[in-house]
């Protein structure tokens, strides 16, 4: 067991460590890994650490493997809008700076401002000096899209809606780790709010793409579902009556139709070691997340489930994300790896989350 701790310290010891000794004070060695993972029961300790190492070379992203990819973005951007350059997309583009101060969105205008000038040898302040046909929103996450989708809106709103749609000017959103269920949620709900469909006017890029839509169709007729989604168990419907129950609500609760995976799918296991290794290490996160739920004295979050944070009006088990930043762990992942209370140690610390 130390070796397999070992070698994910060596995946994740860049985990906030621009933070550490500042905002920051655990610092991702052996005895961190080692005190989380003796939380779970003995028989399941190896077995959790095999599968995770086997997860993380793919899920466990990097700050310069991930800024690598943001920097190329600009070269794909300039081909699919059809610039001679990347300066001349600059000089059309606004960047979008919609969250307050301390939100990621800043944090990652800042990191491209940097690629810009190194790669470019120009700014974010230089970039939309000509007539704007682009609108770049950038950040780290689109999970559930309420952020995306309020944010998109309100600058639709102010620019005036008539005059956005006349305009034919492209919104280009970036993001770090997508959720594919979302980006088409989103898409649907701005569009019914605008009265018109955006249609190409609306492009979505991403580092990593999270396969969670649970629609199969034409258009997803074999999801990867690279995130944790249990088949159908007892365990599994009693959480799904409990989380009901937990909360008074004046809204109605929908998608438990979406609750479970579907055995048959996917029809290849390309994400996990194995099909039945799978289900083992999603069952194992999924009881002790709700271990960790029932613990909790005075429950406050609607959204909260096992799984990860999730729409508070979705019967489901949570989102279940399985992708990690050097710089931040999404609530939409498992809480065993972020919640920070109620005797529970995180594998993945963060600030103000995990405490009520």
């Amino acid at each position: 067991m130390e070796k397999l701790i070992q070698e994910i310290v060596e995946i994740i010891k860049d985990y906030r460590k621009e933070d550490l000794g500042i905002f920051y004070q655990t610092e991702v060695n052996e005895k961190h890994v080692k005190t989380w993972v003796e939380q779970f029961k003995e028989e399941d300790r190896e077995f959790l650490l095999e599968e995770l190492l086997h997860l993380l070379p793919n899920s466990y992203l990097t700050k310069e493997n991930t800024l690598e990819i943001l920097g190329k973005e600009f070269e794909t951007l300039r081909k699919d809008f059809g610039y001679d350059s990347v300066q001349a997309f600059l000089d059309e583009t606004r960047f979008l700076d919609c969250q307050e101060i301390e939100k990621s969105q800043k944090v990652f205008l800042s990191f491209i401002d940097e690629i810009l000038q190194e790669k470019y040898d120009y700014s974010i302040n230089e970039c939309g000096n000509k007539e704007i046909k682009n609108w770049l929103y950038l950040d780290d996450i689109l999970a559930s899209g309420g952020t995306f989708r309020e944010d998109i809106l309100e600058e639709i709103k102010n620019y005036g809606n008539e005059k956005f749609l006349a305009s034919g000017i492209r919104i280009i959103a970036s993001f770090v780790i997508l959720h594919s269920w979302a980006s088409n949620n989103v898409r649907y709900a701005i569009d019914t709010k605008l009265n018109n469909r955006l249609n190409n006017r609306l492009k979505f890029y991403r580092v990593v793409e999270i396969e969670n839509n649970p629609k199969i169709s034409f258009y997803n007729y074999n999801p990867d579902y690279n995130h944790i989604y249990p088949i159908k168990s007892v365990l599994g419907e009693e959480i799904l009556e409990f989380i009901e129950s937990a909360f008074e609500r004046n809204y109605g609760m929908g998608n438990e139709q979406y609750a479970f995976r579907d055995s048959a799918y996917p029809k290849a296991e390309n994400f996990f070691s194995s099909a039945e290794r799978r289900i083992r290490y999603e069952n194992i996160l999924l009881e002790k997340g709700f271990e960790i739920i029932k613990s909790i004295d005075h429950l406050t979050a609607p959204s909260l489930r096992p799984l990860g944070m999730t729409p508070p009006s979705y019967k489901t088990l949570g989102t279940g994300s399985h992708f990690f930043t050097w710089r931040n762990i999404s609530n939409t992942c498992p809480i065993v790896f972020w919640w920070g209370a109620n005797d529970w140690y995180p594998l993945f610390p963060v600030k103000n989350r995990g405490n009520h």
